[in-house]
């Protein structure tokens, strides 16, 4: 090199000549050296010039840096599946370089493809509601006595219609527990509260001018007190019939025709306690010494 530019009497033209002449020989190494080397690197040959700023797989990387141009893949691959080995992505990178480049021809809208090797997620299938389990009817709320109340001083009075006083969970008249007072206290502690195995107690207060008179009966199993009508109780007072305080006036009271409340429901007597049947006891039966007895529409019928 020395020798040629050292030579002397070269003109300015001849050194400029000199210079393009070593300047094209250096651009003929690279494209000879480098070149192939980073065609390889790239595994994209630059043919399809035009696409190089799209995204053919569409998932996010530019065509120019995706290694794996024509299949979806993720950027921190090159945009390649996890699982591609180096052989699929030089096969998806001649697919890019095959027109039409990722086999799409021109206009054709593309969608994200996916490899038989690449994990798929499963569409989940929506949770099936549970079947509603169809409840029975629960079970029946049971009163240990009944008290009824009203005003009559002789036998010779007529029979008059009322509503029940109240049905109480345990004893009318006892105390503590599930005990219940009778009306205005009067006959607390003054009835009988021996537990029934057969029939069931009807505690009665009888209006009295200074304090009620007290007295109660016990009536037969299998008798109702409806919720919707008055019925007579059909009780034997001769027999059945007793007090503590040797008052008779509310002996009158059981030739009434008595009626349930609303709160009770219609009231069935089976060995000692009343049984009230309500909405949610539809269908619920009870034997009553051999005789089913059904609550339908808040009614016991045989």
């Amino acid at each position: 090199m020395k020798s040629i530019i050292g030579k002397k009497g070269l003109s300015p033209i001849g050194i400029l000549g000199e210079i393009l002449i070593i300047l094209a020989v250096i651009f003929i190494l690279l494209a000879v050296v480098l070149v192939p080397r980073l065609t390889k690197q790239s595994d994209i040959v630059g043919t399809q010039i035009g696409g190089i700023q799209g995204d053919a797989d569409k998932d996010g990387l530019r065509n120019f840096f995706d290694k794996c141009p024509c299949t979806f893949g993720d950027s921190i691959d090159e945009g390649c599946p996890a699982t591609f080995t180096n052989e699929q992505r030089q096969e998806d990178v001649k697919k890019y370089n095959s027109p039409p480049p990722c086999g799409i021809v021109e206009g054709q809208t593309t969608t994200t493809t996916t490899q038989t090797n690449q994990p798929t997620t499963q569409q989940q299938k929506p949770v099936e509601p549970k079947p509603v389990e169809k409840q029975g009817p629960a079970e029946l709320k049971k009163f240990q006595s009944i008290e009824i109340f009203g005003n009559t001083d002789s036998e010779s009075d007529p029979p008059a219609d009322e509503y029940i006083q109240i049905a109480c969970a345990g004893w009318v008249g006892g105390s503590g527990g599930a005990s219940c007072h009778s009306e205005s206290n009067n006959c607390d502690g003054k009835f009988n509260l021996k537990p029934l195995k057969e029939g069931c107690w009807i505690m009665a207060s009888e209006d009295d001018a200074l304090s009620n008179d007290c007295g109660q009966a016990k009536v037969d199993d299998g008798t109702i007190i409806p919720e919707y009508r008055h019925e007579n109780l059909n009780v034997d007072v001769t027999n059945n019939y007793q007090t503590l305080t040797k008052d008779n006036h509310p002996k009158y009271l059981f030739s009434w025709r008595w009626q349930s409340k609303s709160e009770y429901g219609s009231l069935l007597c089976s060995q000692g306690f009343w049984y009230g049947c309500m909405e949610k006891n539809d269908g619920k039966t009870m034997n009553v010494h051999g005789e089913t007895y059904r609550c339908t529409g808040r009614s016991w019928t045989k």
